[in-house]
């Protein structure tokens, strides 16, 4: 299992902005408002915090790895090494930067 974390504050901003841009989801008119939601476990999709909380518990099985998206922003080439070293895939150089190109947030985006 590969349980990718991200900063509360980044998950947070990133939400707002999510729930603002889709019209079926319910907006919010203030930062505010949202936050307040936020940290108040008032979300639809439940508490980021309780999320966190309840994966932690297997934090330290083996089988599980866990990864911050900060970390992957940071240095997708070792991320993704780690990774498929994790699951035991082994990855030649041009497939390594191939998922690395791939994965980016530029070409999920326009894909």
């Amino acid at each position: 299992i590969l349980l990718l974390i991200r900063n509360p504050k980044d998950v947070a901003t990133s939400f707002y902005h999510f729930c603002n841009g889709l019209p079926t989801l319910p907006s919010y008119e203030t930062w505010d408002d949202f936050f307040t939601d936020f940290m108040t476990k008032k979300m639809a999709w439940g508490c980021y915090f309780e999320y966190l909380s309840e994966w932690n518990k297997y934090a330290d099985k083996e089988n599980i790895m866990t990864i911050t998206y900060e970390e992957v922003k940071e240095n997708p080439v070792l991320s993704v090494k780690n990774i498929a070293t994790f699951f035991r895939i082994p990855l030649t150089e041009e497939q390594l930067q191939l998922v690395v190109e791939r994965s980016s947030f530029q070409s999920m985006k326009k894909n």
